[in-house]
């Protein structure tokens, strides 16, 4: 087992409970972490037997820029989900970060999920 990162990927987005977050973009710093069961990559060196962590962003950028969610919560659960349709993915951590609502503190969640 083997593990594959995306770490302070930061994008701007419109999610909040409030209206002024679904109106005004604000920023948030995703981090995931995926528990990977790739061991031929070692031995191929063929990226078809890896999980490609430009695929992992792309996700999460479509998913983040082409939806609305109140909770980041939510988001967290969506983008998981996602991730975990790759069975090569054992398991997802993933952490977001709301970096603009507060200026002496950052407020976050995050979840861990595991194939079923």
């Amino acid at each position: 087992m083997s593990q594959v990162y995306l770490k302070d990927f930061v994008i701007e987005a419109k999610h909040g409970v409030h209206d002024h977050e679904k109106i005004n973009s604000q920023r948030f710093k995703i981090h995931i972490e995926l528990e990977v069961d790739t061991p031929k990559a070692y031995q191929t060196d063929a990226v078809e037997n890896t999980v490609s962590y430009s695929d992992i962003r792309k996700t999460v950028i479509h998913i983040v820029q082409n939806n609305t969610f109140d909770l980041i919560e939510h988001l967290a659960q969506v983008i998981v989900d996602a991730l975990l349709e790759n069975k090569l993915i054992q398991r997802v951590t993933i952490s977001i970060e709301k970096l603009d609502v507060y200026p002496d503190a950052i407020p976050g969640i995050r979840l861990t999920q595991s194939q079923n």
